[in-house]
């Protein structure tokens, strides 16, 4: 399998960054470079490092899961190293796993694809989900899809935002009483009876 290095990026007139002599490849890789999450093209089943985007370089440094070992990546917690193996070397074209920091209350969620033709032990990317990348996942404007107002649609985004009834009033500048009436429409027109099914129907429409 062929990486191609991302291509060089120059300043244009604007001053947003043009590509230069960009193939479709290059630009594909030029987009894995610019995302937060960190992403890690890996050879199994050692662990080699292939490449890595700045994220996934920063990741490996702060070493609170990951680390850089030579050119391999192993675990921070050694305890978890042959789990870590097991999950790179799985059979399952995409999987994930949970890997906990070893020293405090963290967890980053592991995300991994196979690459190349299937039944072959290709390179794996792997990307890493953490708590502070939570914030960064978007949903499009449902309102079309549940027949809501701009001002439901507005109350479903804090919602799901995890905010109580009592701040969504304060945040949408209305009385409490109004706030209610506002969410009990929403839950009649989503088909939901309760904030847990609202999230099961919002979440299929988040993405990072």
């Amino acid at each position: 399998m062929e990486i191609h290095q991302a291509p060089v990026l120059t300043p244009g007139r604007s001053g947003a960054p043009v590509v230069e002599q960009a193939d479709p490849a290059g630009l594909a890789l030029t987009y894995l470079h610019t995302l937060d999450f960190p992403a890690l093209l890996l050879d199994v089943p050692d662990a080699t490092i292939r490449w890595a985007n700045e994220a996934g370089e920063d990741f490996l440094v702060e070493g609170d899961m990951l680390v850089r070992l030579g050119n391999r990546v192993v675990t921070s917690d050694r305890s978890a190293q042959t789990a870590f193996t097991a999950f790179l070397n799985s059979c399952e074209a995409a999987d994930c796993w949970l890997l906990a920091a070893f020293d405090r209350p963290l967890a980053v969620v592991l995300r991994k694809t196979v690459l190349g033709d299937p039944g072959t032990r290709g390179p794996v990317m792997l990307v890493a989900y953490g708590p502070e990348h939570r914030a960064r996942f978007i949903q499009p404007d449902l309102c079309s899809l549940w027949s809501l107002t701009p001002t439901e649609g507005r109350i479903l985004k804090l919602l799901c935002e995890g905010n109580p009834a009592e701040r969504i009033a304060r945040l949408a500048g209305i009385t409490i009483e109004t706030t209610r009436t506002h969410i009990r429409r929403i839950y009649a027109k989503m088909g939901v009876t309760c904030r847990e099914e609202l999230f099961f129907a919002v979440q299929q429409y988040r993405v990072p």
